[in-house]
């Protein structure tokens, strides 16, 4: 049991004392998905690991003081569920498998009770009291009982101190100690056994054989190991991949090794602040604040401090890009709250602008039905009048007649030529007050002079002028967009100051968007099987189908930016 436990303690102990690495960015949104989900139920998996640690409690609670092996076996165990889980519980089981080994006498069992405690020292910073619970053990350094875990704590210890040292010297001689350290390792651990293979690749890629260790570590992920092995290979591998500069694999990686070390209840774990860290270099925040955060309670729970301080590196970092962000998007939110509310001041001063001019234009309409009122009331007194005046009242009658055609054409019209309303409307009205005030003066020749100056069908072409102008203005090169589709023969040539044919006009008012033909007829003042001809004739003249020449025509005209 002793012998399965040493093995299970060192395939943790001499993966994290090499481990110096950045972690990458997933690019797969369902991974970042799946590793969210598995961090929100992280506490499910903790009180798995705590039930775990419950049932062995309960055991030891209930074993008599005098079975000291049992005893120990029981403290071992404990330290085992702690040592990746909580350091000081961790620790304080490891006092108590020394204490229980110094009371048996037994130089092996306190010889790897030592190994536990400097184990745990490493993984909380204290590299000089894991060197001084390894001292004593020198002496008998080639004892094959614990060896391959010495070298390990050994190899782990001196790999941590070189990533942390800052003078070359201390530093070069800490790599060579654990360079010497993993090798001798490696002579110890059986050839059969996962991390006989895996000191193998690792040890290369330390010496910067890095394909040929990620050929030996992806042969491993085939076999069948548990899940803190596979965090272990994926981690190493993630490792091996950021050094290439391949970030993209190495957070696949990384990943996969932060899901298996919350699924085994892994607080002190490398690969979550290096995974948050590389995150925040790609600029991904979201995720690597998810990451840190979660970093940040394990190793505060843990109790590291080295990953506390490595915590401690990237957190204010993120948490500051954080605010930035944040600032940007509240003065984003501010002007387009600022630009927002002008709109809507302009919004209710064109309803109110709008309101006016349609109560103006009930007023107007109410004057042209007085008007029609009072006509009808001439037209009854002056039935006695000669004939003269009797064709003048007709004339009237037409006058008015046309009025309200004008009127209603104008109402047809009012969303093409809006701009023009005004201008037509103080016409009208100005028109009507000189006929209403010569009908009261009885001046009924100025009245038929006015009448007859009055000119309804020049109106029409010039409002139909102004829309030429209006949308050739607007489409400059509708004419030879136009002529385009059109054969050579049947291709339309204006001369010079002459306005849009009758078949051009009826196509500008469809680029306008007006595509029923009976409104078009209205508007040109043609019949709808005229409509229906003419449309039919530029069809058959054109180059493409003509099923297709009213889109690929709405296609090709470009209006002028």
């Amino acid at each position: 049991m002793m012998k399965s436990y040493s093995l299970k303690e060192l395939k943790f102990l001499i993966v994290l004392c090499f481990f110096t690495t950045t972690i990458g960015i997933s690019q797969e949104k369902n991974i970042f998905k799946d590793l969210n989900q598995i961090i929100e139920n992280s506490s499910k998996y903790d009180q798995k690991k705590i039930a775990e640690i419950d049932g062995i409690r309960n055991i030891l609670k209930n074993t008599k003081k005098s079975d000291l092996l049992v005893r120990y076996d029981l403290n071992e165990k404990m330290f085992y569920q702690f040592k990746f889980f909580k350091r000081d519980s961790a620790f304080y089981y490891g006092i108590q498998s020394k204490n229980l080994a110094l009371t048996i006498n037994d130089k092996s069992l306190i010889a790897n009770a030592n190994m536990h405690l400097a184990d745990i020292c490493v993984s909380s910073g204290m590299y000089k009291e894991a060197l001084d619970f390894l001292e004593p053990l020198k002496r008998n350094e080639s004892n094959g009982n614990y060896g391959t875990l010495y070298y390990g704590v050994l190899g782990r210890c001196y790999s941590d101190m070189a990533e942390y040292s800052n003078i070359p010297y201390f530093q070069k001689e800490y790599i060579d100690l654990a360079r010497k350290y993993r090798e001798k390792a490696l002579s110890l651990t059986k050839e059969s056994d996962f991390f006989h293979f895996f000191l193998k690749a690792f040890n290369k890629s330390k010496d910067k054989r890095l394909k040929e260790a990620i050929v030996e570590f992806n042969l491993l992920l085939k076999g069948n190991y548990k899940a803190h092995d596979k965090a272990l290979v994926h981690y190493v591998l993630g490792d091996i991949y950021e050094q290439l500069g391949k970030d993209d694999e190495a957070i696949i990686h990384f990943t996969d090794a932060v899901i298996f070390d919350i699924e085994t209840a892994t607080k002190e774990s490398l690969a979550i602040i290096k995974l948050s860290e590389l995150l925040f270099k790609k600029g991904d925040l979201k995720n690597a604040s998810i990451l840190i955060q979660k970093a940040n309670e394990d190793a505060f729970f843990y109790g590291a401090q080295q990953r506390k301080i490595q915590v401690g590196a990237i957190l204010p970092l993120i948490e500051q890009e954080i605010l930035q962000i944040v600032e940007k998007e509240k003065q984003r939110i501010y002007w387009q709250y600022i630009i927002v509310s002008s709109f809507l001041v302009l919004a209710i001063c064109f309803a109110v602008i709008i309101y006016f001019q349609y109560r103006k234009l009930n007023k107007a309409k109410k004057i042209i039905a007085d008007a029609h009122q009072n006509l009808k009331s001439i037209n009854k007194q002056l039935r006695n009048v000669n004939e003269k005046i009797k064709s003048r009242n007709v004339e009237i009658k037409q006058v008015n007649k046309q009025l309200l055609e004008a009127n209603k054409i104008k109402e047809e019209y009012l969303g093409l030529f809006f701009t023009q309303y005004d201008a037509v409307f103080e016409k009208f009205n100005s028109f009507m007050g000189s006929i209403k005030k010569q009908i009261d003066d009885e001046n009924y020749e100025k009245v038929k002079h006015t009448i007859s100056s009055y000119n309804l069908k020049r109106e029409k072409e010039k409002l139909l002028e102004n829309f030429d102008t209006a949308f050739i203005n607007l489409f400059p090169n509708f004419i030879d967009e136009f002529n385009s589709l059109m054969k050579e023969e049947h291709k339309i040539k204006l001369q010079k100051e002459q306005f849009l044919t009758k078949e051009l006009r009826i196509y500008a008012l469809i680029r306008l968007g007006i595509t029923h033909n009976e409104i078009i007829a209205q508007i040109l003042g043609y019949s709808i099987n005229s409509i229906y001809a003419y449309k039919t004739k530029i069809r058959n003249n054109s180059i493409i189908n003509k099923d297709d020449f009213d889109q690929k025509l709405l296609k090709n005209t470009t209006l002028k930016l």
